[in-house]
């Protein structure tokens, strides 16, 4: 979220709008207007009404008025509007003190499911006017649709662009594919990978590793599978004959399942027994392949519900950066607790010693001593983050 002080002090724009006061009752199509207006803009950032300032920057307060909505209420109001195909805008209100008085700010989350309007007349108690179905509002610069019109043909246009990532970057193009999960297929001809049936022109290659031999066969997120033993290999991302991205990925429990290599960070340096663990970032790009992986149907590389539970009981998954630096912000503070709590007892080494003499003999890398502290501490460690997230999400996310 932008800072307040930054958005109080711009003009308005695409970005935010500022409203003295809530809307009254006879007044709830303007409500309506101005946030599909927001959500109807073809950049990719949330947007914001600022209700209890006027369009002079001076802070008048909402304390009194009567009209407020909180979140849940307004996410309510927006639920009961016949919006087409079910795209109910998601919006947050959080209310604000600045200058000894109370201002809320309505966030309206971005979206691809745009354009976003109804799909059958909507006549509202006291209006002077219904919203009819079809209607597009949107927003350009500082000024919205009037709410007796619709929205250019240019400024629609856009708005399907941005649906179907057509004004993207081919990267990030490629992350609302793989969102796209019904539509991708596992292929095993002269190669092995992944075509998106809409649009062939996507098509992802597994390749052999060329460092596989040099890599661990073992890593803390594998300890909670039958075997843990992993074969390492290339994913390549291709359109068209062009090269996009490369990830490393391995095959699981005996190469039952494939999973991305997950990134791998630390909460602080010690030099002789650092804190690390295993984790995403739920919004990129990695983590969109990760999840089109878990979820293909029909295919030989999907894990089963077990497998699934137990790879991401030692992964940790952070919604954003922002949360992530945020999250080991507050836990290096924490590191000397971290540490004895995470410090593996002997009978968790056995039992990793146990596990991984199926596939490895006593000579192995992975079989020493020190190795397997390391990948039990690393496991226990992502856990307690895990954890640590769970009981904390509203203070970190919204930091």
């Amino acid at each position: 979220m932008k800072t307040i002080n930054s958005l109080l002090t711009s003009p308005e724009d695409e970005y935010h709008d500022f409203k003295v006061q809530w809307y009254s009752h006879g007044n709830k199509a303007e409500l309506i207007k101005d946030i599909f207006s927001f959500v109807n803009t073809s950049h990719h950032e949330d947007c914001y009404l600022i209700i209890g300032v006027d369009d002079n920057h001076n802070v008048t307060g909402v304390e009194s008025d009567e009209n407020r909505l909180n979140t849940q209420k307004l996410t309510d109001f927006l639920h009961s509007l016949p919006i087409a195909n079910s795209h109910t805008p998601k919006v947050i209100v959080k209310p604000i003190k600045v200058k000894n008085h109370i201002i809320d700010i309505i966030t309206i989350k971005d979206t691809i499911d745009v354009p976003v309007y109804l799909d059958e007349d909507k006549h509202l108690k006291n209006a002077k006017r219904p919203i009819h179905a079809g209607q597009i509002f949107a927003r350009e610069n500082d000024t919205n649709t009037p709410i007796s019109d619709s929205a250019s043909d240019y400024l629609v246009e856009r708005l399907w662009k941005k649906r179907f990532g057509l004004d993207l970057p081919i990267r990030q193009q490629y992350k609302i594919k793989l969102q796209d999960i019904n539509n991708w297929e596992y292929f095993e001809t002269d190669k092995i990978g992944f075509l998106y049936n809409v649009n062939p022109d996507y098509c992802m290659f597994l390749e052999d590793d060329d460092d596989d031999q040099a890599r661990y066969k073992v890593e803390s997120y594998a300890l909670g599978q039958c075997r843990a033993r992993m074969g390492w290999q290339k994913l390549v991302l291709k359109y068209k004959n062009r090269t996009i991205n490369e990830f490393l990925v391995v095959f699981l429990d005996g190469a039952r399942f494939m999973t991305l290599v997950p990134n791998l960070s630390t909460i602080a340096s010690f030099s002789d027994n650092p804190l690390t663990f295993q984790y995403f970032i739920a919004d990129s790009l990695e983590f969109s392949l990760e999840k089109l992986f878990l979820s293909m149907k029909n295919s030989p590389i999907a894990p089963d519900e077990y497998q699934r539970m137990n790879l991401f009981q030692r992964i940790v998954i952070f919604d954003n950066c922002q949360q992530m630096k945020q999250g080991l912000k507050e836990l290096t503070s924490k590191k000397d607790y971290i540490k004895k709590q995470c410090t593996p007892s002997q009978e968790e080494i056995n039992s990793c010693r146990s596990l991984l003499s199926m596939d490895f003999n006593s000579k192995d890398v992975e079989m020493t001593q020190s190795c397997l502290e390391y990948m039990c501490q690393e496991a226990n460690v992502s856990q307690f983050i895990i954890k640590y997230l769970k009981n904390n999400v509203g203070s970190i996310v919204h930091k």
